[in-house]
């Protein structure tokens, strides 16, 4: 009795119970036969992403066994519609976005192995300096400006022991107990905090980033990497400030002031990495030239050997320099073996929710929705879903649920795009409600289980989880505000 009442088995079974009610119902008015498989194909999936019933990766592989089993796609001329069927749904799991952030991981792993990521965050701690805030700020900026170009679970891991050991060292210069706690919470919180806002920065920050994209650019609107970055870099900006703010003086205030031994602390561990080895310059030098790249491909592209450049091409060729260049040892920088570390399941889980969308689209599904839904102010709109997914995300996978939802998001704005005069497609109406989505799915700040920089900095065991949901609080609400504003106003100027 005790496993049945259990979260995941709930998920498990709801899906399940959705599914077969769609298999043994007729469809409602207006709604194809295949419409209405597909509605129980994704109750399904949204169900077990949810409550993670089984792993994440393991739902997005739903749509390759059952959208043919299902007959969705009607391939009925073609010589093997099986075949085709299958064809149709397995293409969005190698979707060139998949290999966007394919290249991008194997960039990170190449930082992490050689301890560049190390070396700069140490760098730009002793340049700041040791002022109790601004330690603090100083930290949060490496965490975010870290986790733009990695994963924000690695820059997470990276920073909490030096976060550790310089609050060690504060502990031993101040008597005031109560001061002290201020500023280790506020320190490692920050951490977790900065880590997560930084992601939304870069597509290939964080995983919804890159789900938004790549769902967008199946409705005709290419997203590159530096539109990307001149809307969601400002966003960081904001909050990164805001949460400094909020953690220094409003909730956390912190009265230390700086001193000498903190500063030797940064200096032994800057120290102790030695002088910077061939290997980081070489790294560095693929980092930066990857990361030019990124900012000025719309320039580059007007060369004629480049014509054909793209984001992700750069990233595969950054991902082939780090594996051809040879290392102080001979061997490439990273070896083939290191790639065991590399997310797969979440590009996985781009492609099953790729596919599902597809689906969705395809089937009339969307269509079908979108007549369901009364017209709401587009502001309003947006408020409502970013406040919905910030406080779901808390709870639920942020990459499960841009999956989930960001299809929702362009049922509506193909919906109103119906209602223009010349029957256009409004693809900036569909940026403008699809992208809050990712960018929202990130702000989870609350809890423990909302994101791994968040339970990573909770195993420190040095704070309560009621002040990390205190902080998350104000921090999530920030983001509320944000988001819809730059959604709103400056987000119509960029797509």
């Amino acid at each position: 009795m005790k496993n049945l009442s259990n979260p995941k088995n709930i998920g498990f079974f709801v899906g399940l119970f959705f599914l077969f009610f769609t298999l043994l119902t007729s469809p409602p008015i207006g709604l194809s036969e295949s419409g209405w498989l597909v509605t129980g194909v994704v109750l399904l999936m949204a169900s077990w992403w949810a409550t993670e019933a089984i792993p994440l990766p393991v739902t997005a592989l739903i749509p390759l066994a059952l959208f043919p089993l299902l007959g969705i796609y009607d391939f009925s001329d073609a010589s093997n519609p099986a075949k085709s069927a299958f064809t149709k749904v397995a293409a969005p799991y190698a979707h060139p976005n998949v290999f966007l952030f394919l290249g991008g991981f194997i960039l990170a792993l190449a930082i992490e192995k050689v301890n560049l990521h190390k070396r700069i965050a140490l760098k730009m701690l002793l340049l700041i300096g040791t002022d109790a805030k601004y330690l603090i700020g100083g930290f949060m900026l490496v965490s975010a400006l870290i986790s733009m170009w990695i994963m924000n679970t690695s820059t997470t891991l990276m920073l909490l022991p030096i976060g550790l050991a310089i609050a060690g060292v504060v502990r031993n210069t101040t008597s005031l107990d109560n001061d002290f706690r201020n500023f280790q919470t506020a320190l490692l919180l920050g951490i977790a905090y900065a880590a997560t806002i930084g992601g939304m920065a870069t597509p290939i920050g964080t995983g919804p980033n890159i789900v938004v994209i790549s769902l967008i650019q199946e409705q005709g609107l290419e997203i590159s990497f530096d539109q990307w970055m001149l809307l969601a870099t400002p966003i960081s900006a904001v909050m990164l400030l805001a949460g400094w703010f909020l953690l220094t003086n409003i909730i956390f205030p912190i009265k230390i002031s700086g001193n000498d031994e903190t500063r030797k602390s940064l200096n032994s561990m800057y120290e102790e990495l030695g002088s910077i080895s061939t290997d980081e310059r070489r790294v560095l030098f693929i980092f930066i030239f990857t990361a030019l790249a990124w900012m000025t491909r719309d320039v580059l592209d007007n060369f004629f050997l480049l014509k054909g450049l793209t984001d992700y091409g750069i990233a595969i060729i950054a991902a082939l320099a780090i594996f051809i260049t040879r290392s102080s040892t001979g061997s490439g920088l990273i070896e083939w073996s290191v790639t065991s570390k590399l997310p797969w399941g979440i590009l996985i889980l781009f492609g099953g929710g790729l596919s599902m969308a597809n689906a969705i689209m395809d089937s009339g599904l969307g269509k079908w929705i979108g007549g369901l839904i009364p017209d709401i102010n587009a502001v309003l709109l947006i408020l409502l879903i970013v406040a919905l997914i910030v406080f779901l995300t808390e709870l639920t996978s942020n990459q499960a649920t841009t999956a989930t939802f960001v299809p929702i998001m362009i049922i509506l704005a193909t919906a109103e795009s119906n209602l223009l005069p010349d029957g256009s497609n409004n693809l900036g109406l569909v940026a403008q409600l699809a992208i809050p989505v990712a960018l929202a799915a990130s702000c989870a700040f609350m809890l423990p289980v909302a994101t791994p920089p968040n339970a990573i900095v909770y195993g420190s065991e040095k704070f309560t989880i009621g002040e990390m949901m205190k902080a998350g609080l104000y921090i999530n609400i920030v983001g509320i505000i944000v988001v819809t504003l730059f959604s709103a106003y400056v987000l119509p100027l960029i797509f």
